[in-house]
Protein backbone atom coordinates (compact mmCIF):
# COMPACT_ATOMS: atom_id res chain seq x y z
CA UNK A 1 0.00 0.00 0.00
CA UNK A 2 2.51 2.34 1.04
CA UNK A 3 4.50 1.98 -2.36
CA UNK A 4 1.39 2.30 -3.99
CA UNK A 5 0.79 5.78 -2.09
CA UNK A 6 4.29 6.61 -3.35
CA UNK A 7 3.72 6.10 -7.17
CA UNK A 8 0.46 7.74 -7.09
CA UNK A 9 2.33 10.78 -5.55
CA UNK A 10 4.90 10.58 -8.34
CA UNK A 11 2.61 10.63 -10.84
CA UNK A 12 0.95 13.69 -9.71
CA UNK A 13 4.05 15.55 -9.49
CA UNK A 14 5.32 14.53 -12.50
CA UNK A 15 1.83 15.40 -14.36
CA UNK A 16 1.24 19.05 -12.52
CA UNK A 17 5.33 20.19 -12.89
CA UNK A 18 4.98 18.68 -16.68
CA UNK A 19 3.95 20.94 -19.87
CA UNK A 20 5.76 24.24 -18.84
CA UNK A 21 8.19 25.11 -21.37
CA UNK A 22 12.59 25.34 -20.34
CA UNK A 23 12.12 28.36 -23.00
CA UNK A 24 12.85 31.19 -20.83
CA UNK A 25 10.68 34.88 -22.21
CA UNK A 26 11.70 38.19 -20.90
CA UNK A 27 9.32 41.04 -21.24
CA UNK A 28 11.44 43.99 -20.88
CA UNK A 29 8.76 46.86 -21.11
CA UNK A 30 6.23 48.41 -23.09
CA UNK A 31 6.59 52.03 -23.93
CA UNK A 32 3.02 54.23 -24.18
CA UNK A 33 2.67 57.08 -27.07
CA UNK A 34 -1.11 56.40 -27.11
CA UNK A 35 -1.96 59.70 -25.48
CA UNK A 36 -4.12 58.04 -23.08
CA UNK A 37 -4.40 59.80 -20.09
CA UNK A 38 -3.95 56.74 -17.43
CA UNK A 39 -4.63 58.77 -14.65
CA UNK A 40 -7.81 60.26 -15.63
CA UNK A 41 -9.98 57.58 -16.31
CA UNK A 42 -11.34 56.28 -19.83
CA UNK A 43 -12.41 60.10 -20.80
CA UNK A 44 -8.82 61.19 -21.42
CA UNK A 45 -9.93 64.30 -22.32
CA UNK A 46 -9.76 66.65 -19.36
CA UNK A 47 -12.99 68.74 -20.77
CA UNK A 48 -14.48 65.25 -21.88
CA UNK A 49 -14.33 64.49 -17.93
CA UNK A 50 -15.94 67.74 -16.41
CA UNK A 51 -18.83 67.00 -18.72
CA UNK A 52 -19.79 63.33 -18.53
CA UNK A 53 -17.21 62.11 -15.79
CA UNK A 54 -19.09 59.62 -13.03
CA UNK A 55 -17.64 61.64 -10.03
CA UNK A 56 -16.75 58.54 -8.93
CA UNK A 57 -13.38 57.38 -8.41
CA UNK A 58 -11.52 56.46 -11.14
CA UNK A 59 -9.37 52.98 -11.78
CA UNK A 60 -5.47 54.04 -13.07
CA UNK A 61 -4.80 52.30 -16.13
CA UNK A 62 -1.38 52.57 -16.52
CA UNK A 63 -1.07 50.62 -19.39
CA UNK A 64 2.97 50.48 -19.51
CA UNK A 65 2.70 48.21 -16.37
CA UNK A 66 -0.87 46.32 -17.55
CA UNK A 67 0.49 45.04 -20.60
CA UNK A 68 3.26 44.01 -19.38
CA UNK A 69 1.96 42.25 -16.58
CA UNK A 70 -1.12 40.72 -18.73
CA UNK A 71 1.20 39.77 -21.41
CA UNK A 72 3.64 37.90 -18.81
CA UNK A 73 0.30 36.29 -16.95
CA UNK A 74 -0.58 34.94 -20.73
CA UNK A 75 3.15 33.33 -21.60
CA UNK A 76 2.77 31.57 -18.01
CA UNK A 77 -0.51 30.00 -18.86
CA UNK A 78 1.27 29.03 -22.62
CA UNK A 79 3.87 27.02 -20.77
CA UNK A 80 6.75 29.67 -20.85
CA UNK A 81 9.40 30.30 -17.70
CA UNK A 82 9.38 34.10 -17.80
CA UNK A 83 12.02 36.73 -16.30
CA UNK A 84 10.55 38.17 -13.35
CA UNK A 85 9.83 42.00 -14.28
CA UNK A 86 11.88 43.48 -11.07
CA UNK A 87 15.01 41.59 -12.51
CA UNK A 88 14.20 42.80 -16.19
CA UNK A 89 15.01 46.05 -14.49
CA UNK A 90 17.76 45.60 -12.68
CA UNK A 91 19.45 44.36 -15.81
CA UNK A 92 17.75 47.43 -18.05
CA UNK A 93 18.85 49.97 -15.52
CA UNK A 94 22.65 48.19 -15.58
CA UNK A 95 23.17 47.47 -18.93
CA UNK A 96 21.13 49.61 -21.20
CA UNK A 97 18.26 48.44 -24.01
CA UNK A 98 21.01 49.57 -26.46
CA UNK A 99 23.14 46.20 -26.13
CA UNK A 100 20.48 43.60 -26.51
CA UNK A 101 23.04 40.99 -26.74
CA UNK A 102 24.41 41.55 -23.07
CA UNK A 103 20.83 41.92 -21.43
CA UNK A 104 20.19 38.81 -22.91
CA UNK A 105 23.44 36.80 -21.33
CA UNK A 106 22.57 38.53 -18.02
CA UNK A 107 18.85 37.61 -18.14
CA UNK A 108 19.66 34.10 -19.74
CA UNK A 109 16.49 34.83 -22.10
CA UNK A 110 15.23 32.41 -24.95
CA UNK A 111 13.48 35.27 -26.84
CA UNK A 112 13.28 39.73 -25.42
CA UNK A 113 10.19 41.27 -25.77
CA UNK A 114 10.03 44.97 -26.29
CA UNK A 115 6.77 46.50 -26.98
CA UNK A 116 5.52 50.11 -28.12
CA UNK A 117 1.46 51.03 -27.42
CA UNK A 118 0.63 53.34 -30.65
CA UNK A 119 -2.98 53.37 -30.09
CA UNK A 120 -5.64 52.90 -27.30
CA UNK A 121 -8.89 54.73 -27.89
CA UNK A 122 -12.52 53.57 -27.83
CA UNK A 123 -14.97 55.70 -30.25
CA UNK A 124 -18.92 55.92 -29.90
CA UNK A 125 -21.27 56.76 -31.86
CA UNK A 126 -25.34 56.75 -30.58
CA UNK A 127 -28.46 58.24 -32.89
CA UNK A 128 -32.14 58.05 -32.18
CA UNK A 129 -35.20 59.80 -34.37
CA UNK A 130 -36.13 60.66 -30.43
CA UNK A 131 -33.33 62.72 -30.35
CA UNK A 132 -30.25 62.33 -27.68
CA UNK A 133 -30.40 59.50 -25.39
CA UNK A 134 -28.42 58.27 -22.10
CA UNK A 135 -27.02 55.03 -21.39
CA UNK A 136 -28.32 53.04 -18.88
CA UNK A 137 -27.70 49.57 -17.54
CA UNK A 138 -28.54 48.03 -20.95
CA UNK A 139 -25.59 49.65 -22.53
CA UNK A 140 -27.60 51.31 -24.67
CA UNK A 141 -30.02 48.53 -25.73
CA UNK A 142 -32.70 50.53 -24.01
CA UNK A 143 -32.69 52.80 -26.70
CA UNK A 144 -34.82 50.42 -28.55
CA UNK A 145 -37.30 50.19 -26.23
CA UNK A 146 -38.38 54.06 -27.17
CA UNK A 147 -39.30 52.82 -30.63
CA UNK A 148 -38.59 54.63 -33.74
CA UNK A 149 -35.50 54.45 -35.84
CA UNK A 150 -32.02 54.63 -34.23
CA UNK A 151 -28.95 52.97 -32.98
CA UNK A 152 -25.46 52.88 -31.51
CA UNK A 153 -21.68 52.05 -32.51
CA UNK A 154 -18.61 51.52 -29.94
CA UNK A 155 -14.87 50.65 -31.41
CA UNK A 156 -12.02 50.09 -29.19
CA UNK A 157 -9.01 49.74 -30.93
CA UNK A 158 -5.36 48.83 -29.61
CA UNK A 159 -2.35 48.81 -31.79
CA UNK A 160 1.45 48.19 -30.88
CA UNK A 161 4.83 47.79 -32.04
CA UNK A 162 5.91 44.65 -31.02
CA UNK A 163 10.48 43.59 -31.38
CA UNK A 164 11.34 40.24 -30.52
CA UNK A 165 15.03 39.17 -29.91
CA UNK A 166 17.14 36.28 -29.83
CA UNK A 167 19.13 34.78 -27.32
CA UNK A 168 22.07 36.58 -28.78
CA UNK A 169 20.28 39.54 -28.57
CA UNK A 170 19.95 39.93 -32.81
CA UNK A 171 16.57 41.16 -33.15
CA UNK A 172 14.39 38.47 -34.76
CA UNK A 173 11.53 40.70 -35.92
CA UNK A 174 9.95 43.98 -35.35
CA UNK A 175 5.67 44.15 -36.75
CA UNK A 176 2.47 46.03 -35.96
CA UNK A 177 0.11 43.83 -33.82
CA UNK A 178 -3.35 45.48 -33.59
CA UNK A 179 -6.93 44.49 -32.74
CA UNK A 180 -10.02 46.48 -33.07
CA UNK A 181 -13.47 45.25 -31.67
CA UNK A 182 -16.86 46.83 -32.50
CA UNK A 183 -20.01 46.72 -30.82
CA UNK A 184 -23.24 48.31 -32.73
CA UNK A 185 -27.16 47.82 -32.91
CA UNK A 186 -29.36 49.62 -35.69
CA UNK A 187 -33.09 49.08 -34.51
CA UNK A 188 -36.28 49.70 -36.57
CA UNK A 189 -39.95 49.72 -35.04
CA UNK A 190 -41.76 50.22 -31.86
CA UNK A 191 -41.56 47.66 -28.72
CA UNK A 192 -42.02 43.86 -29.87
CA UNK A 193 -42.11 44.77 -33.50
CA UNK A 194 -38.45 46.24 -33.89
CA UNK A 195 -36.23 44.65 -35.60
CA UNK A 196 -32.74 44.94 -34.73
CA UNK A 197 -28.71 44.51 -37.42
CA UNK A 198 -26.15 44.15 -35.37
CA UNK A 199 -23.79 42.60 -33.46
CA UNK A 200 -26.44 42.38 -30.45
CA UNK A 201 -27.54 39.71 -32.54
CA UNK A 202 -24.22 37.58 -32.39
CA UNK A 203 -23.58 34.73 -29.72
CA UNK A 204 -20.21 36.65 -27.97
CA UNK A 205 -23.29 39.41 -27.72
CA UNK A 206 -26.61 38.20 -27.18
CA UNK A 207 -26.67 38.16 -23.60
CA UNK A 208 -29.00 40.62 -22.04
CA UNK A 209 -27.85 39.94 -18.70
CA UNK A 210 -23.83 40.86 -19.28
CA UNK A 211 -23.64 43.45 -22.44
CA UNK A 212 -19.94 44.50 -23.28
CA UNK A 213 -19.14 47.48 -21.15
CA UNK A 214 -18.62 50.83 -23.38
CA UNK A 215 -19.82 53.46 -21.01
CA UNK A 216 -16.83 55.15 -19.86
CA UNK A 217 -19.09 55.54 -16.72
CA UNK A 218 -18.57 52.04 -16.19
CA UNK A 219 -15.06 51.74 -17.49
CA UNK A 220 -13.87 54.16 -15.01
CA UNK A 221 -14.86 51.22 -12.30
CA UNK A 222 -12.75 48.77 -14.18
CA UNK A 223 -9.70 47.72 -13.14
CA UNK A 224 -7.13 47.59 -15.69
CA UNK A 225 -6.26 43.97 -16.24
CA UNK A 226 -8.80 42.32 -14.26
CA UNK A 227 -11.28 39.24 -15.67
CA UNK A 228 -14.07 41.84 -15.90
CA UNK A 229 -11.24 43.88 -18.10
CA UNK A 230 -10.37 41.07 -20.17
CA UNK A 231 -13.89 39.43 -21.13
CA UNK A 232 -16.42 42.39 -20.36
CA UNK A 233 -15.19 45.15 -22.09
CA UNK A 234 -14.09 46.08 -25.44
CA UNK A 235 -10.86 47.16 -24.64
CA UNK A 236 -9.95 44.06 -22.60
CA UNK A 237 -11.22 42.34 -25.57
CA UNK A 238 -8.97 43.41 -27.91
CA UNK A 239 -5.99 43.98 -25.67
CA UNK A 240 -6.44 40.12 -24.98
CA UNK A 241 -5.93 39.65 -29.28
CA UNK A 242 -2.76 41.66 -28.86
CA UNK A 243 -1.85 39.45 -26.46
CA UNK A 244 -2.50 35.90 -27.84
CA UNK A 245 -1.06 37.44 -31.13
CA UNK A 246 2.44 38.15 -29.96
CA UNK A 247 2.49 34.68 -27.91
CA UNK A 248 2.00 33.29 -31.82
CA UNK A 249 5.32 35.67 -32.63
CA UNK A 250 7.37 33.72 -29.69
CA UNK A 251 5.78 30.29 -30.71
CA UNK A 252 7.05 31.01 -34.45
CA UNK A 253 10.37 31.58 -33.12
CA UNK A 254 10.67 28.85 -30.25
CA UNK A 255 8.56 26.31 -31.69
CA UNK A 256 9.01 25.84 -35.38
CA UNK A 257 8.49 22.76 -35.43
CA UNK A 258 5.19 21.51 -37.37
CA UNK A 259 2.44 19.57 -35.88
CA UNK A 260 1.88 18.07 -39.05
CA UNK A 261 2.15 14.33 -37.36
CA UNK A 262 0.21 15.39 -34.55
CA UNK A 263 -3.84 14.62 -34.44
CA UNK A 264 -6.36 15.06 -31.82
CA UNK A 265 -10.01 14.93 -31.31
CA UNK A 266 -12.52 16.97 -29.90
CA UNK A 267 -13.58 15.39 -26.47
CA UNK A 268 -16.55 18.36 -25.05
CA UNK A 269 -17.92 20.98 -25.97
CA UNK A 270 -19.01 23.81 -24.52
CA UNK A 271 -23.43 23.70 -24.09
CA UNK A 272 -23.35 27.27 -22.02
CA UNK A 273 -23.81 25.62 -18.49
CA UNK A 274 -19.98 24.65 -17.50
CA UNK A 275 -18.38 25.74 -20.88
CA UNK A 276 -19.43 28.60 -23.09
CA UNK A 277 -21.51 27.64 -26.43
CA UNK A 278 -18.37 28.41 -28.65
CA UNK A 279 -15.64 26.82 -26.23
CA UNK A 280 -14.49 23.22 -26.71
CA UNK A 281 -11.82 20.61 -24.78
CA UNK A 282 -8.99 18.85 -27.28
CA UNK A 283 -7.16 15.84 -26.23
CA UNK A 284 -4.13 17.47 -27.16
CA UNK A 285 -2.14 19.76 -24.54
CA UNK A 286 1.75 21.24 -23.43
CA UNK A 287 2.97 16.83 -23.88
CA UNK A 288 1.80 18.01 -27.59
CA UNK A 289 3.64 21.19 -28.18
CA UNK A 290 0.07 23.45 -28.14
CA UNK A 291 0.61 26.66 -27.47
CA UNK A 292 -1.96 29.27 -26.84
CA UNK A 293 -2.66 31.25 -29.71
CA UNK A 294 -2.27 28.11 -31.82
CA UNK A 295 -4.96 27.82 -34.43
CA UNK A 296 -6.36 24.36 -35.64
CA UNK A 297 -8.40 23.05 -38.25
CA UNK A 298 -11.34 20.84 -37.18
CA UNK A 299 -12.57 18.23 -39.54
CA UNK A 300 -15.44 15.28 -39.89
CA UNK A 301 -13.64 12.15 -40.15
CA UNK A 302 -13.87 10.05 -43.50
CA UNK A 303 -15.27 6.94 -43.91
CA UNK A 304 -14.67 3.95 -45.90
CA UNK A 305 -17.34 2.43 -47.93
CA UNK A 306 -17.73 -1.11 -48.98
CA UNK A 307 -20.40 -2.95 -50.55
CA UNK A 308 -23.31 -4.72 -48.64
CA UNK A 309 -23.69 -7.41 -50.83
CA UNK A 310 -19.93 -8.58 -51.41
CA UNK A 311 -17.88 -6.77 -48.62
CA UNK A 312 -15.66 -5.58 -51.17
CA UNK A 313 -14.27 -1.88 -50.17
CA UNK A 314 -15.65 0.79 -52.76
CA UNK A 315 -13.07 3.77 -52.05
CA UNK A 316 -13.45 6.19 -48.98
CA UNK A 317 -15.25 9.80 -48.24
CA UNK A 318 -12.48 12.16 -47.61
CA UNK A 319 -12.59 14.18 -44.37
CA UNK A 320 -13.91 17.02 -44.77
CA UNK A 321 -13.02 20.53 -42.88
CA UNK A 322 -15.67 22.42 -41.12
CA UNK A 323 -14.10 25.28 -38.90
CA UNK A 324 -11.50 25.92 -36.88
CA UNK A 325 -10.46 26.53 -33.36
CA UNK A 326 -7.72 28.78 -31.10
CA UNK A 327 -6.10 27.21 -28.26
CA UNK A 328 -6.78 29.51 -25.14
CA UNK A 329 -5.63 27.60 -22.39
CA UNK A 330 -3.50 24.39 -22.14
CA UNK A 331 -4.98 22.50 -19.03
CA UNK A 332 -2.46 19.20 -19.23
CA UNK A 333 0.12 17.62 -21.28
CA UNK A 334 -2.95 16.73 -23.18
CA UNK A 335 -6.02 18.84 -22.81
CA UNK A 336 -6.33 22.21 -23.95
CA UNK A 337 -9.67 24.53 -23.59
CA UNK A 338 -10.37 25.97 -27.50
CA UNK A 339 -12.26 28.60 -28.49
CA UNK A 340 -14.55 28.20 -31.63
CA UNK A 341 -13.10 30.97 -34.24
CA UNK A 342 -14.97 29.22 -37.50
CA UNK A 343 -17.48 27.00 -38.29
CA UNK A 344 -19.84 25.82 -41.30
CA UNK A 345 -21.56 23.14 -39.85
CA UNK A 346 -22.06 21.87 -36.27
CA UNK A 347 -18.92 21.06 -34.21
CA UNK A 348 -19.10 18.04 -32.47
CA UNK A 349 -17.62 15.61 -30.04
CA UNK A 350 -15.31 13.00 -31.97
CA UNK A 351 -14.55 15.94 -34.80
CA UNK A 352 -10.68 15.48 -35.84
CA UNK A 353 -8.40 18.71 -34.60
CA UNK A 354 -4.98 19.31 -36.37
CA UNK A 355 -2.92 22.24 -37.91
CA UNK A 356 -3.72 23.56 -41.37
Amino acid sequence: MPLIFAVLLISIFCSSSSGQSSDKVAVLYFADHSGFDSGGGCLSIWPLRVIFGSGTKQEKWDLKVGFRDMLNEKLIEAGYDIIEPGIADKALKEIGEENPAALARQLGADVMIVGDIRKFEQHRMRASSQGPTSLGAGEGMEMAAMGGVGGFFYSASVKTNVSLYDSSGEEIETSEVNSKKNLRDFYMGVGPMTYHRGDREDENYSSEKQPPIVSYKKLDAVKFGSDEYKNRTLFGMATMDVMDNIIGKVDEYLAPEALADTQGKIVYVGTGDRLKKNEVYINLGAGDGIKTGLKLGVFVKGIKLTDPDTGAELGAVPEQRIGSIKISRVEAEHLSLAEIVEKTSQIEQGNIVKQE
